[in-house]
């Protein structure tokens, strides 16, 4: 269970920051105009996934008991379904962007 936690908060905390800190601000707007890659970068449910699949290939899976491919494929959209849910959580809660 600890591990499942650590591995959300992780895969929350660098989605957010690169979606929506003011830190990575300047490369959201630069990539903005090329066509996919400027969407991708600003969507927390798109940019999770990548995000997941690199935790789970550094060790850091949720420890779903499948065969690690399916670990890791499963880390992605584990990834994105919970940071889509905070970033929705936030939103009404009335939290600001970063």
């Amino acid at each position: 269970m600890i591990r499942l936690i650590c591995f959300l908060l992780a895969s929350y905390g660098v989605t957010n920051i690169v979606v929506a800190g003011k830190i990575f601000q300047p490369v959201r707007d630069t990539l903005k105009p090329v066509p996919g890659l400027g969407y991708w970068i600003q969507c927390p449910m798109c940019f999770s996934v990548p995000v997941g699949v690199g935790w789970a290939l550094l060790g850091l899976s949720p420890g779903t008991g499948a065969p690690h491919w399916v670990d890791v494929a499963a880390a992605g959209a584990i990834a994105s379904g919970f940071c889509w849910m905070m970033r929705v959580a936030m939103n009404s809660l009335g939290e600001d962007e970063l």
